[in-house]
Parts: structure tokens; C-alpha cells; sequence
């Protein structure tokens, strides 16, 4: 992706405007009373007295963070080292703050170094002073590494139309997947809310004219969201989050849609995207199409991200993740087999990719297997950084640590692509494109529609996907899944039930739906 001077602006509120590259940017994370851990754990707990009672913001507040005037304290001390707080979380535990690099180094005992790019790379490790003792991290002060988008093109007809030309249209998937029944049943999300999490501008009217070109009814309603200043236009980061806004529309036309996107592409941005998200707390589905390799997460980022994922479960949310579109190997500048971050994070739901061979007699689905003839593959693996979770332990020997994807969708850009209308090259045209950025978005829309169907049924929120599918019975996920054997992502292969490229495979949309919203 280009890489525009405008970007390398630091935030000034999680709410708030932007300036330039200087001063720096970082996220406070103050010391929890409860853990986000234990908070996950009580609402997804059937033992738990607050199992499937979501917690709110303030709830958060009240039992996890400083009380007021330990909050006060706090923010009076940051400012007397002379750093300007520019955003606070609802919940009191993050904290946005900006100042000179030499301001960060000598409070934190670290060393900034400014890149060729205008970006900065941490030579030391942050040291928290004893007196600032109810600092938990510091993390954003390295905005070296950005996010990267997960899409793929196919070959498009640069002609201008009213309706797509190429791909695999919203219709075909609709049938193929087995949504139709859904819909006849009357359910098409209405009443919900999809955070879509992206960087850099995006062209509200690409959405919306998407909508109107496949005739879609009703008309999701999408708006922008600013939270840490006024973002750049970047025109292939627009052409990722118009993707993800119109699929997940496409699927659920009765949400909201809720576009979030962040001025920085960074750390910092990544902790205050999902900060503001959830501080929001208006959608319990959130789509997130970009990523990294887990080599280049530090230490630091790792521990900041880790209770705002377990915070999603607490609050009933589910972040759905695309798995990355290297296969088994992750990283954009080796072929080492990596995990992608932040796909394999057991608290979100990684969506992997598949590929439709359709004739006019059958649809064939195998796994996204295209990396080794110079398309993509889809994403999955196993993570160095992140435990097996419970709802894991089963899936074979071989995997020790949190493996992923968990579910899969069509991802395939060469033979089954499907058209977004998007802005590229300076012209507002379909594209037929893929990856698991095409995935993603799609489950998300899924996972409306449960939603939707359980609100009207006076049902509570679902809550996180993965530990419901992964103890489904044998049974019920034959039900349920389209069970993918067949094709590789590199180190490995698909097989009978789950496996590292596909997870438990594509969903029998009317299946899955009617369990789940049976629960």
C-alpha cells in the first residue's frame, strides 16, 4: 500500500482532531481492579450470574478502573511531565496523550528514533515510574509497522456500468450459501448495528451507489465515524473499507453501518479504533479486514490489545477478523511460516477463504489455494504469542498454541471473485475482487442477521462465536458447515473438520442461522 506523508499525523482525541507528525502520540493503559480476562469470563460462563448479560461502558468503569480521584491524580501527573491528554476512554482504563519525542523519553526512560518515513521506531523499552505506578503500558510510541489490507484484485472491466459484469454476484451468493431462506423468513438485520474498523478516508457515496446498483432492499444506512482526527485519503485503503461496508450491507441490508476510520495506521491507531468501537458500544459485530504478521507486533502493542479483545467478549461483541491472504506465511517480507495478527487472537473470530468453482450442474467449494501460482491463500496457522483456549483443546495434537482461522467464506480473487464498486485509478468503477477482506465482511453480515432475529425474539445477545461453534456436536456442524477438504495454504492442508486453512469451513447460512438463533 502507498504510503502518504499526510498519514504520519499523530492523534489528538480518540474523539478529537489531528496533527502533524510532531508531537508524538501514545495510549495510556491504567491497571485494571477486575480484569478484562474475568469479565469475558463471567458473561460466556453459563455458570456465571452475568452469562450472557453483556457489560456496558460504565459498568467497566465502575468495577475496573481507578475511582475518580486516583483517575484525577493521574491525568494531573501526565500533565505535569508535559504531556497534553487528548482522548479518554468511557471506561477510564485508556488513556490518549501526546507530546515531543524528548517529553516521552525522559518520562519513560526510552529512546525514539525518527525514521527515513517520518515515523518512529522505540530503542528501548518504556520504564513506568513508580510515582505514575497506576500505569499499566505505554504502547503507539513505535509507529514503525502498519496495518495492511486484505484484499486481492482479479482481472476487472475498466468500463463504467450500472451493475456488475464480472465475479460472482451478491445473488449467486446469496443461493449458493442458502441465505434465500433468511430473507423469505423476514429477518434482514434490522435493528442492528456493523462497526466496520479501517484506516484513512473513504467515499460514503461508493457505498451507497453499490447499494443502489444490485437493487439492494432496504438500503443499509452507513455514515462515518472520526475519532482521532481527520483522516487522508488513501484511495486503496478506501477501495478495502468499501468493500467491507458494502458486503456486509449486501448481506444485511436492514443495519446500520457504523464506518470507523482511523487518522493513524499504527499502534496507536489500532488501540484507539477498537477503544472508540467499543466506548460506542452501539454494534456487537465489528468487521476487521486488516493486519500484520505477529513477528512484528512488540511487546508492548501485545499487551495493550489484550484486554481491549477480551473487552469485546465482556461487552457481547464479535470482532470478525480476516485471516490474511498469505497462507501460512504471513509477513510481506519472507515466506517463514508466520500467524497473522491479529487473526490468531483467540478472543476474535478469524474468517479464512475458499474458492467456488461454479458450473451450471454443481458449486464446488475447496480452500483458497492460489499463493503458489502468484494469486493468495488463505490465511491460517498457529500463533507464537497466544495460548490454546478452552474451546480449542481437541483439535489435534499438533496444535499447542491458539490456531486459526475458525470459519471460512469465498476469498478467492482469480476464479470466484465478486464486484465492489469503488473508486481506483481516480475512477468510480467495479472491481471484481477477493481475499479474506472479502470474507469477513460477509460472516459479519451473517452474524447480523442472528442478531437481528434474536433481538425480535426477545433473546439476549449472542455473545462470542467461537466457543458455541467449536462444541457443536459432529452432527450439528454437518448441519451447519459447508466441511472443506481440499487445497493447502502452505504449511497446511485442508481436511475433515477443523484444520488450519479453513477452520470448520463455509456456513449452511439457514442452518447455522436457525441454531443460533435457537439458543
Amino acid at each position: 500500500m502507498k504510503l502518504i506523508r499526510s498519514m504520519m499525523i499523530a492523534s489528538v482525541s480518540l474523539l478529537g482532531s489531528a496533527v502533524l507528525a510532531k508531537p508524538v502520540t501514545a495510549v495510556i493503559r491504567l491497571t485494571e481492579n477486575v480484569p478484562m480476562a474475568e469479565l469475558a469470563r463471567q458473561v460466556t460462563d453459563p455458570q456465571s450470574s452475568r452469562y450472557q448479560r453483556y457489560f456496558t461502558p460504565s459498568e467497566i468503569r465502575a468495577l475496573s478502573a481507578p475511582n475518580d480521584s486516583q483517575y484525577a491524580l493521574v491525568l494531573q501527573q501526565l500533565k505535569a511531565e508535559g504531556l497534553k491528554i487528548t482522548g479518554e476512554s468511557k471506561t477510564h482504563l485508556w488513556v490518549k496523550v501526546s507530546a515531543e519525542k524528548e517529553t516521552f523519553e525522559k518520562t519513560f526512560l526510552t529512546q525514539l528514533q525518527e525514521t527515513k518515513q517520518g515515523r518512529f521506531q522505540l530503542m528501548a523499552a518504556v520504564q513506568v515510574p513508580a510515582y505514575l505506578g497506576l500505569i499499566a503500558g505505554v504502547t503507539g510510541l513505535d509507529n514503525s509497522h502498519q496495518r495492511r489490507a486484505f484484499h486481492k484484485f482479479a482481472p476487472h472491466d475498466d468500463s463504467i456500468t450500472t451493475a456488475p459484469t464480472k465475479g460472482v454476484t451478491p445473488a449467486q451468493i446469496k443461493s449458493i450459501y442458502g441465505f434465500d431462506a433468511i430473507y423469505a423468513s423476514g429477518v434482514n438485520g434490522v435493528g442492528q448495528h456493523i462497526a466496520i474498523a479501517t484506516y484513512n478516508d473513504v467515499n460514503i457515496n461508493d457505498i451507497n451507489t453499490y447499494y443502489k446498483n444490485i437493487s439492494l432492499t432496504p438500503t443499509p444506512i452507513v455514515d462515518r465515524v472520526l475519532f482521532n482526527g481527520t483522516p487522508a485519503v488513501d484511495e486503496q485503503s478506501a477501495i478495502e473499507t468499501s468493500l467491507d461496508a458494502e458486503f456486509s450491507g449486501m448481506i444485511a441490508p436492514g443495519a446500520n453501518i457504523h464506518v470507523f476510520t482511523s487518522a493513524e495506521n499504527s499502534d496507536a491507531g489500532e488501540t484507539a479504533m477498537f477503544t472508540a468501537i467499543l466506548d460506542d458500544n452501539r454494534a456487537k459485530v465489528v468487521n476487521y479486514s486488516w493486519g500484520d504478521c505477529e513477528k512484528n507486533i512488540n511487546a508492548a502493542h501485545f499487551a495493550e490489545m489484550k484486554p481491549i479483545f477480551e473487552r469485546a467478549v465482556a461487552q457481547g461483541v464479535n470482532l470478525m477478523v480476516a485471516s490474511g491472504d498469505s497462507g501460512s506465511a504471513s509477513c510481506a517480507d519472507d515466506q517463514s511460516v508466520q500467524a497473522d495478527w491479529p487473526a490468531a487472537n483467540p478472543n476474535v473470530v478469524a474468517v479464512g477463504g475458499s474458492a467456488l468453482k461454479i458450473t451450471s450442474a454443481n458449486v464446488v467449494e475447496t480452500a483458497w489455494a492460489g499463493c503458489s501460482y502468484g494469486g493468495g491463500c488463505s490465511g491460517g496457522g498457529i500463533s507464537t504469542m497466544w495460548t490454546l483456549p478452552d474451546y480449542q483443546k481437541g483439535i489435534g495434537a499438533a496444535f499447542t498454541m491458539r490456531s486459526y482461522p475458525d470459519v471460512a467464506f469465498n476469498a478467492d480473487n482469480m476464479t470466484s471473485g465478486e464486484p465492489v464498486w469503488a473508486t481506483n485509478s481516480g475512477k468510480a468503477q467495479w472491481i471484481v475482487i477477493g481475499g479474506t477482506s472479502m470474507s469477513a465482511p460477509q460472516w459479519s453480515g451473517f452474524m447480523t442477521l442472528v442478531a437481528s432475529a434474536r433481538q425480535a425474539q426477545g433473546k439476549p445477545t449472542l455473545g462470542f462465536l467461537n466457543p458455541i461453534v467449536y462444541s457443536m456436536t459432529s452432527t450439528q456442524k454437518a448441519t451447519s458447515f459447508n466441511d472443506i477438504t481440499s487445497g493447502s495454504n502452505g504449511a497446511y492442508k485442508a481436511a475433515a473438520g477443523w484444520d488450519a486453512v479453513t477452520g470448520w469451513g463455509s456456513p449452511k447460512a439457514s442452518a447455522l442461522f436457525n441454531y443460533l438463533v435457537n439458543l
